[in-house]
């Protein structure tokens, strides 16, 4: 398999349970789209040229979903590290869930999507040069096609065989 990004999240929830509930759904979601190991397999070869049908993490990444009040208190900031002996990329983007508590689920999902992609791309497109078997230029319009069917709710999750 062409595994090459691995997503994880961590998240405060939200000011009420509902909002939680909501934001949680959301952000499992995304990150169950993004780890499909056959969007990633499909992919990989056009990405990778080294045993592109081997699994090696080029991407780690963590979306933090916390409260503004938590962010400023632990001084936390987004951050990416690029780590030359393992080719690996690692990105730590905290998002600011006050942003989103007012938004439906469908305004969440959509604004999520993008706000992440947004920070993805930069970061990725600044370490480009790099990496020694991925081309992220080429990665950039794929996970931007990818983040277009999350939004809409194209990915059927494993986990909940019906859109989230």
């Amino acid at each position: 398999m062409g595994i090459f990004f691995k997503i994880t999240s961590d998240s405060y929830g939200g000011e009420t349970v509902e909002k939680a509930d909501i934001n949680n759904k959301v952000l499992q979601y995304i990150t169950d789209a993004l780890n499909d190991y056959v969007w990633q397999d499909s992919i990989a070869p056009k990405l990778r040229k080294i045993n592109a049908q081997y699994s090696h993490i080029t991407l780690g990444t963590i979306l933090r979903f916390y409260l503004l009040r938590y962010i400023e208190v632990g001084n936390l900031k987004s951050f990416a590290r690029y780590i030359k002996k393992d080719d690996k990329l690692i990105i730590d983007q905290m998002l600011v869930l006050n942003k989103y508590e007012t938004l439906s689920e469908d305004e969440t999902r959509k604004t999520l999507c993008d706000d992440i992609f947004l920070y993805f791309k930069e970061i990725i497109l600044k370490y480009k040069d790099r990496f020694q078997d991925f081309d992220a230029v080429m990665f950039i319009p794929l996970l931007e096609e990818r983040f277009e069917e999350i939004k809409e709710q194209k990915f059927i999750s494993n986990r909940n065989p019906t859109k989230i």
